[in-house]
């Protein structure tokens, strides 16, 4: 229960706030919402309030890579950030008597207010997005996740007992949060609602205005639903439900209930100007609303059905994937150069969220709108040149947009991002030996580039001296589908270690 001891000169953290905010993660008391949704949102909390719901308003903060310094200080680790997309997540205020974890302040960054990044839901709750979508990218989806969850590591676990040769992999899936007492589980809750959900129900989905409701009620999703269209929402099309299964979830606002976070996520926006100008703006509002009418019964969801993923097989370029790599180490004049390959984290420590939060395991931030698959960890503080050769998923027709990004090993911080633009093209130099080459690609990583082309550079700002790398592939969403490719129809990258003193004269 928070008590008075607990609200502790509130005035003053919001001035810290307000000042760190403006340096660090971006976070604002002031979401830039058009005046026709901020309507809705004053129709929307007048309503409710007259009906004797309880309603508060929370803030849109804004995650980027240079904020990873909080959760290494809070967590430990940054939870292998995609560094493609800046993330989007909502702080909202705590209710009078809702249990305060003080270890999930500031978890990620101050937050305007007295706002968290965390929370609690009851039964009878809910929270409400208002939201002007962003200008068109190749992605944008909202996920709500159970965050950290009351309970031990089970170290008889079949997957905890299968990642002993890896210490590393093994401490980031098998963490305890910054509360002692809890682990930390990030875990998805069912099937995001992304661009094609939403387009698919409402007809459009990037400029638009949409609306989400998150909750463990049916009651509620019908009041909230009938109460956003007396607000001014002009069809019932344009709102989305997050089902919250009493099943999955452990409800209330007491210490041992779960807490859950909302991430939104918006990825290679079409016009970069115009999607950081929506990213800075944050034209989103989110409300916490819940039913003082305690007798009433509740409509709990079942527990949720995950859509199906499918693929294109790309098991026919499997020979061409190995004869790229032994093309590109002959044109290193490397041909004994180490290589290893990727793994698929999906089939390899099953990533879904459900069954994350029940062993319990970290599930990463688990969607299952991607697909992930990571590499073999390495140096480059020996002058070592990284390459990655494998499929292209947006040439396979297996993904929306794909995404090469190394990861700081401990820290799991994603860097850097290389998408499949740069990707596009990259082995064709290689088609006189090599088949398929339109469908394949190849990149290198290192502390310097030189005039190698198809190379990003890893400073030791981003990978200080002593620190590894850990490469992370991401497909999102299959065209014609909701989810990412089916791994199992996919074929992993590989990674080659050259010797950087010893370079190509060209490609």
């Amino acid at each position: 229960m928070r008590t008075h001891m607990l609200c502790f000169a509130f005035a003053a953290m919001i001035a810290f706030a307000s000042a760190a905010n403006s340096e660090n993660n971006g976070s604002s008391n002031d979401n830039q919402l058009p005046e026709s949704l901020e309507q809705k949102v004053r129709n929307l909390r007048t309503d409710l309030e007259a009906k004797g719901y309880e309603v508060a308003r929370g803030a849109w903060n804004l995650f980027r890579i240079e904020d990873c310094k909080f959760a290494l200080e809070t967590i430990g680790n940054c939870l292998g950030n995609n560094p493609a997309a800046p993330y989007l997540i909502p702080s909202v205020p705590l209710w009078p008597d809702e249990f305060v974890d003080q270890n999930m302040r500031d978890l990620l960054g101050p937050t305007p207010g007295d706002t968290w990044w965390t929370y609690r839901l009851d039964e009878r709750e809910a929270l409400v997005v208002l939201a002007q979508l962003p200008p068109p990218g190749r992605y944008f989806g909202i996920q709500t996740y159970i965050f950290t969850r009351e309970g031990e590591i089970d170290t008889t676990d079949e997957i905890y007992q299968s990642v002993t040769d890896d210490p590393f992999m093994q401490s980031i899936l098998f963490m305890m949060s910054p509360n002692p007492s809890r682990a930390l589980v990030f875990s998805s809750i069912g099937n995001s609602n992304n661009n094609v959900v939403i387009e698919r129900q409402s007809d459009a989905a990037f400029n638009q205005q949409r609306f989400f409701i998150i909750t463990p009620d049916a009651v509620m999703e019908r009041a909230l639903t009938e109460a956003l269209l007396r607000a001014g929402v002009p069809d019932r099309n344009q709102v989305f439900v997050e089902p919250v299964s009493t099943d999955l979830g452990r409800l209330g606002f007491g210490s041992k209930a779960d807490d859950l976070m909302t991430v939104m996520r918006y990825s290679l926006p079409e016009d970069e100007a115009a999607g950081d100008e929506w990213r800075q703006k944050r034209p989103l509002a989110i409300l916490r609303v819940r039913d003082t009418n305690t007798a009433r019964p509740t409509e709990p969801y079942p527990k949720p059905v995950r859509d199906e993923r499918i693929a294109k097989s790309e098991l026919g370029f499997e020979g061409d994937v190995e004869n790229l790599v032994e093309a590109v180490k002959q044109h290193w004049g490397q041909p004994d150069a180490k290589d290893g390959p990727f793994e698929s984290l999906l089939l390899k420590v099953d990533l879904i969220g459900e069954h994350c939060v029940r062993r319990p395991m970290n599930c990463l931030g688990d969607t299952q709108d991607t697909d992930y698959q990571i590499s073999p960890t390495e140096s480059i503080d020996s002058g070592e040149v990284l390459a990655v050769a494998g499929t292209l998923g947006t040439a396979t027709g297996n993904a929306t947009y794909t995404s090469l990004a190394p990861n700081r090993i401990p820290a799991l911080v994603g860097v850097t991002n290389v998408s499949d633009p740069d990707l596009k093209g990259s082995a064709s130099s290689f088609s006189e030996t090599v088949g398929n080459t339109d469908k394949l690609y190849v990149y290198y990583f290192a502390r310097d580039c030189g005039n190698l082309p198809n190379c990003r550079e890893i400073t030791e700002e981003m990978v200080p001296p002593g620190d590894a790398i850990k490469i992370i592939q991401r497909n999102y969403v299959v065209p014609g589908s909701t989810q990412g490719p089916d791994p199992k129809q996919l074929v992993n990258p590989t990674l080659i270690v050259f010797d950087g003193a010893k370079r190509p004269s060209s490609r």
